[in-house]
């Protein structure tokens, strides 16, 4: 099985890199760094996609099109809508991407052209031993860093909301039109309000600790 690890930031693949072990191959396609790891008897793509639903996408696609992944696991920093303490670790149970907009013929905001549906579903089947007890939420996901509260309140009004991020969508978009399983486990790293970026830079130097062994046991 070959799996596609897909995540934004350096700030959030670093902690991973020591326990995946040595990188076998290295590959950039269309800008993107991939990195081929031989971890627990698997093939792990480690795609370093940077920041944003475009950059998200295109890795997905590659991490399926050109890699042959079977199924994409995501990791990476979210903001709170709902109060959820900072350091929590939560897996996303569906996602929508909240900045699509197809309203004026007649779609509900956030449903794609092609897709009827506005909350696209995560694979939590593999969730097992601790990463079962972890709250399983709503991911809203744009190509906006939220920090601004009445913004945030719509995310939770309009959609019921429980996290942001700026991937999410990209990635769940990719993969259910590949008809490949996806499966999200995110980090609160700010509260998504008037002071999230400062909340949100401290968080990146954060250890991640048991989140680390989490999301690797995803991968075994």
């Amino acid at each position: 099985m070959k799996i596609g690890f897909l995540v934004a930031m350096e700030s959030e693949y670093a902690p991973f890199l020591s326990s995946l072990g040595e990188c076998v191959e290295t590959e950039t396609v269309c800008g993107i760094e991939f990195c081929t790891y031989r971890f627990s008897g698997k093939q792990i793509i480690l795609g370093k996609c940077g920041i944003g639903e475009i950059a998200a996408a295109s890795t997905a696609s590659l991490l399926i099109g050109r890699f042959g992944c079977d199924r994409i696991v995501n990791f990476g920093l979210v903001g709170s809508l709902d109060g959820k303490e900072i350091g929590t670790l939560v897996a996303v149970k569906d996602v929508v991407y909240y900045d699509f907009d197809l309203s004026p013929f007649g779609r509900p905001i956030g449903m794609p052209a092609d897709i009827d549906l506005v909350y696209l579903p995560a694979d939590l089947s593999v969730l097992q031993g601790a990463l079962k007890d972890l709250p399983a939420l709503r991911l809203a996901s744009g190509d906006k860093f939220v920090s601004d509260t009445a913004f945030k309140n719509r995310l939770v009004s309009d959609f019921d909301a429980n996290i942001c991020d700026m991937e999410g969508a990209g990635v769940a978009l990719t993969c259910t039109r590949a008809g490949i399983p996806f499966t999200m486990i995110k980090l609160v790293s700010d509260a998504a309000d008037d002071v999230a970026v400062e909340t949100f830079s401290a968080s990146k130097t954060r250890a991640f600790g048991v989140a680390v062994d989490l999301v690797l046991s995803l991968l075994r």
